[in-house]
């Protein structure tokens, strides 16, 4: 496992984490969750070796993952809720 497969696992344990290199020095990194759901990002070189970089790459793949959790329900359940005529006031 090279440094920065490492690095990721650490940062994101809850996922199985997968890195493979890209010709312009780069990664595309995959990560698995429990549930089967796959999320990947590219990094490229610079955000790879600028720390600043990194973090905001981070913090945008956790935003992400943050994102997909909260999905929203399939329209379907939204149409099979009762509805109920909006109140009057006179």
């Amino acid at each position: 496992m090279d440094l920065i497969q490492q690095k990721f696992t650490s940062i994101f344990p809850a996922f199985q984490v997968n890195t493979q290199p890209r010709p312009d020095g780069g990664v595309l990194l995959t990560l698995r969750a429990t549930d089967g759901k796959v999320s990947r990002r590219v990094l490229s070189y610079g955000q790879l070796h600028s720390a600043e970089q990194l973090s905001w790459a981070i913090s945008a793949i956790r935003r992400d993952l943050a994102e997909q959790a909260s999905e929203l329900p399939v329209i379907s359940m939204l149409q099979s809720q009762q509805r109920f005529a909006l109140p009057t006031y006179r």
